[in-house]
């Protein structure tokens, strides 16, 4: 009955030494700096910047304050995944660490992954809220792949771990999408 389980799990493992083996000493900076959710503030005042210029400043405020609830109801899921899987990172997993580049001490748990779960619930937010105002809004995606793909690359995270968390973030952003739909952005 396990064997499916540990299967996946493996090839998760081996996907995750080889694209951290891709990693080198000159991207190593880069992609500590991006994993940081401080330097992705400044995309936040954009994107409520784009909403205040489609929606006016009341809607925009409360677009953004459904939008602060969905990712802080995504880091309260992820945190209670968190603990009922408790999944070790690959930074702190004895079976691979010694086959992987340590470019950061982490705790906690892996599954699912933060990072993923709320960037991806604030892009499809952003994204549903302003495809009809902006033809590239789908651009915003770039946002949460390169933060995701971080926490790859620094061996903080499994693919599987964030793979869940863009699925989660596409649920809890679907759900509140729907709840801004009735109350802000109906006709």
């Amino acid at each position: 009955m396990l064997d499916w389980y540990n299967t996946i799990i493996g090839y998760d493992k081996q996907l995750l030494i080889f694209l951290n083996s891709q990693g080198s000493l000159f991207w190593d900076n880069f992609w500590l700096s991006l994993t940081n959710p401080l330097y992705w503030i400044p995309l936040f005042f954009f994107i409520f910047f784009f909403e205040f210029k489609a929606f006016g400043l009341k809607k925009s405020f409360l677009i953004g304050l459904i939008t602060v609830t969905g990712a802080a109801t995504a880091l309260i899921a992820v945190k209670l995944i968190k603990n009922y899987f408790q999944r070790l990172r690959p930074i702190n997993d004895l079976s691979i660490n010694n086959n992987i580049r340590l470019l950061i001490e982490a705790n906690g748990f892996s599954f699912v992954s933060g990072h993923s779960t709320v960037s991806f619930t604030i892009a499809f937010l952003a994204y549903w809220i302003l495809k009809k105002q902006y033809k590239y809004a789908y651009v915003i995606f770039l946002f949460p792949f390169l933060f995701a793909y971080s926490r790859i690359y620094l061996a903080a995270h499994f693919p599987i771990d964030i793979l869940a968390g863009m699925i989660l973030g596409y649920v809890i952003a679907f759900v509140f999408y729907k709840i801004m739909k009735f109350f802000i952005l109906k006709k």
